[in-house]
């Protein structure tokens, strides 16, 4: 099993755990792995991934993040469902923390459920701190999409006071226009 940059030979097998985990309202709608191949060239670096695979031909996980001046934000984070409870969900994160920085940013769902409540739960257990202080709603990826109300969770030190810190991330990711 081993850790690797997220590649175009990985697009493929990314877009099918990635449209298979997330609802419609929290991803891209990426139509197949050309147009996943442009979004990642358009981004010029800011953008980057990694996956985890058995070494061989089976894809396990996937770790997608932005980059920015005072923390790294995680966009999307899945591991196969036939390989939950493997711990290579911790194993990614600290992967992500050792070589990309100990400052994180992620949204979660609102508990809700017993997945989301256990999905908060797994990220505490990795250090991440829940940030109910901030009101959030994930902006639309498209126009066809709708926000979705979300929590934030940080790991490390990332300093937010409100969502004006959030710009630069908000901007990058969604395109949201700088009048926070």
């Amino acid at each position: 099993m081993e850790f690797r940059e997220l590649t175009v030979k990985d697009y493929p097998a990314f877009l099918k755990l990635y449209n298979e985990t997330f609802p419609a309202d929290e991803r891209r709608l990426f139509k197949n792995a050309e147009h996943v191949a442009n979004f990642v060239r358009m981004k010029g670096g800011k953008f980057a991934g990694f996956v985890y695979d058995d070494g061989g031909n089976d894809f396990l996980a996937f770790l997608t993040y932005w980059k920015f001046e005072n923390y790294v934000y995680i966009e999307h984070f899945a591991v196969d469902p036939a390989h939950r409870s493997k711990n290579i969900g911790r194993m990614m994160l600290n992967h992500l923390f050792g070589t990309v920085g100990e400052n994180v940013l992620i949204e979660v769902e609102k508990p809700t459920d017993d997945e989301s409540r256990r999905r908060i739960s797994f990220y505490e257990k990795n250090g991440f701190k829940l940030r109910e202080d901030i009101n959030y709603v994930q902006p639309p990826y498209s126009p066809e999409q709708s926000g979705v109300e979300m929590l934030l969770m940080t790991h490390g030190d990332v300093k937010l006071r409100d969502t004006r810190d959030l710009r630069e991330m908000l901007t990058e990711v969604y395109n949201v226009d700088n009048g926070i």
